[in-house]
């Protein structure tokens, strides 16, 4: 007989960024793992119906997308109504906040539930209900060291029931060429962030990489900065760079597709987002996959992306000369920026492409589930 999993995870199809992108990955890798394993899934996410599934043009094989309903009551009533009538081996959760569902429809599983933690939402919980409820989780899948570490502190969860499961990227952005066909003149140098832009996510540094391109560009005058995220804090943004007097050279934009986002990543002499917050920051590897040296905060699971002084720069979140310096020590040297550029691609390539990912999640599968029945 199979071995069931089921999934209930945040937004995977209907909303782009870290957590639905790590989503997508974990589905795409379980599905493909099915038949090695001999597994049975069923994927359900907030907010997402099956048309989201299918005009998404997702194929999976063996995973078959429920579909979670409208709001989280929905959800959780699907959830455990699919877990009453499947009994599966294992129900993987999506988020720390989404654990009391867990808690709900434990008594239904065979081998008890997990979650994952991806970074600030793991970092420090306040709320009983979901320590309580992490605590009763069999496993937990930490997307970097440091979040794991955090989770501990903040839950009281055994560390034993921790594993790490790094982000990956997304197989198809891995497969978009590295550099774009020759047309003219080289461009202006350029720095890129990419990143959400919330009002509730200030943490992030890109006022701190602002006001840092303000203080270096009248040494640079063909340098340009470009921005591409979107959120409600980017009016403020907006006013700032207007206010230090370089919004002429400072491009935001939003909503690209990927092949418009690997462009910019091509076109930029180097990433940068000086970020206190992220959890892993899979920006990062989309930057190293283009030979892009990238300059991050000495930050959360920053530190176990970026290299310092091998595959870009670390700096103290927050502190603007040691951003500055580094921005400066980047653009002096071209040399530098190739080294550590390939240096990220190669680190990219031995730890964080999508085989790497599968291959952890499927060690980690096997240990959980309960051995396969003979003949």
């Amino acid at each position: 007989m199979s071995r069931r999993i089921v999934l209930t995870l945040s937004t995977v199809f209907t909303s782009r960024g870290g957590i639905p992108r790590f989503n997508q990955m974990l589905c795409r890798a379980m599905d493909q793992l099915a038949d090695d394993l001999d597994l049975e899934i069923d994927v359900l996410s907030q907010d997402d119906r099956v048309e989201d599934y299918e005009n998404s043009g997702t194929t999976w094989k063996r995973a078959r997308f429920v579909g979670g309903g409208e709001g989280q009551a929905r959800l959780v009533w699907r959830t455990a109504d699919l877990c009453r009538r499947r009994r599966p081996d294992l129900l993987v959760i999506g988020l720390l906040g989404m654990t009391p569902l867990g808690v709900l429809a434990r008594p239904f599983l065979r081998g008890g539930f997990g979650f994952v933690a991806h970074g600030t939402e793991a970092w420090e919980e306040p709320r009983f209900s979901r320590r309580f409820s992490a605590r009763r989780a069999r496993f937990a899948f930490a997307v970097s060291r440091h979040t794991g570490r955090a989770l501990v502190q903040s839950t009281g969860v055994d560390p034993q029931v921790v594993r790490w499961l790094p982000n990956t990227l997304e197989p198809g952005f891995e497969d978009l060429p590295d550099t774009p066909a020759p047309s003219g003149p080289p461009e202006a140098p350029e720095i890129l962030t990419v990143s959400r832009l919330d009002s509730l996510e200030k943490a992030k540094g890109v006022d701190h990489m602002l006001r840092a391109f303000a203080r270096i560009c009248d040494r640079r005058p063909a340098l340009r900065y470009r921005i591409v995220g979107k959120g409600d804090d980017k009016p403020r943004l907006q006013r700032l760079a207007e206010s230090l007097g370089v919004s002429n050279r400072v491009r935001f934009e939003e909503n690209l597709s990927d092949e418009e986002l690997a462009a910019a990543y091509r076109r930029c002499a180097l990433f940068a987002l000086p970020s206190g917050q992220e959890g892993f920051g899979i920006v990062f590897l989309e930057a190293m996959k283009f030979s892009r040296p990238c300059i991050g905060g000495n930050a959360g699971g920053t530190p176990e992306v970026i290299a310092d002084g091998e595959t870009g720069l670390l700096v103290p979140f927050g502190e603007q000369a040691p951003l500055e310096r580094a921005l400066e020590r980047m653009l002096g040297d071209d040399e530098l920026r190739r080294r550590m550029g390939e240096a990220g691609r190669r680190r990219l390539e031995q730890e964080f492409v999508f085989h790497r990912f599968q291959r952890r999640l499927g060690e980690h599968l096997e240990e959980l589930l309960p051995a396969r029945e003979s003949g």
